[in-house]
């Protein structure tokens, strides 16, 4: 089983349970690494969501606290996720995320609620989810450019409601052919992908993003992958890590990329 987790959240930002609450949890659970990536602020769609410069300072106070409190029983790593329609704010490492679109002069959220992305898409996209899933990765393909990041969060979030493909193809041509445009982009700058188990854990799908043909793609391409838990809350640190894990055997991969305490990444076996 992986002891690594680089993408979760606390008390921060969305997260259920305080940042000693998840670093204990990670502890308890026998992990080697574990980071916290609070959202950026993203004041602009939801007053008072994510972290201010303020916060985020005092988010970096704690969490370097509790690196010297648990040193030598686990490294822990403080960084943030960006989106890619949000501001740019530092940390020791940046998950590239995109969780909106701007359509018309709306924002639109991808990962709020299945009536809220069914009413856009029907309004803004006149119903069309194959032009909504170009736009989308469209903006996907230009998250690195936008923010600088360290690697790429769930790839094809757009994906969160469409378990049994219920609102369109993920299969099909006008879907995979945005899909894999940005996945080469991306993929070519260099970011390795996570495998994401966070809509498992909160019940959305049954499967990890990106899907198992978006895998696939990316092993052909020669990309590298991170396994991540995008936990809201204790009880679900490591959900899904192994299905995540024989998911990405299937797709070819043999290695997994995590953090160095040192800095930059390192290869470990899967």
């Amino acid at each position: 089983m992986i002891k690594a987790d680089f993408h979760t959240h606390t008390t921060w930002c969305d997260g259920a349970n305080t940042t000693r609450e998840m670093v204990e949890a990670a502890c308890r659970l026998g992990y080697t690494d574990f980071g916290v990536s609070g959202h950026a602020d993203f004041s602009m769609i939801e007053p008072g969501f994510g972290m201010s410069e303020e916060k985020l300072s005092a988010y970096k106070r704690e969490l370097l606290a509790l690196r010297e409190e648990f040193a030598g029983r686990m490294n822990v790593y403080i960084g943030i996720e960006l989106d890619a329609l949000g501001p740019v704010q530092e940390a020791e490492y940046a998950i590239g995320s995109t969780h909106c679109v701007k359509k018309l002069g709306e924002y639109v959220v991808v990962d709020d609620t299945e009536e809220k992305l069914v009413d856009w898409v029907e309004r803004l996209w006149k119903g069309d989810w194959y032009a909504f899933a170009q736009d989308y990765f469209a903006l996907e393909a230009t998250v690195y450019d936008r923010t600088g990041c360290d690697w790429v969060g769930h790839f094809d979030l757009l994906t969160k409601f469409n378990e049994g493909f219920k609102h369109f193809d993920e299969n099909s041509d006008a879907y995979m052919e945005p899909a894999l445009a940005a996945m080469k982009r991306l993929n070519a700058a260099g970011l390795p992908f996570e495998i994401n188990t966070g809509a498992i854990s909160r019940r959305y799908r049954t499967t990890p993003y990106p899907s198992k043909r978006l895998l696939r793609e990316l092993f052909l391409m020669g990309g590298r992958i991170m396994i991540n838990s995008d936990s809201h809350n204790t009880a679900s640190l490591g959900c899904g890590f192994e299905q995540a894990i024989k998911l990405a055997g299937e797709c070819g991969f043999r290695r997994l990329t995590v953090l160095n305490p040192g800095g930059g990444f390192r290869e470990l076996e899967l």
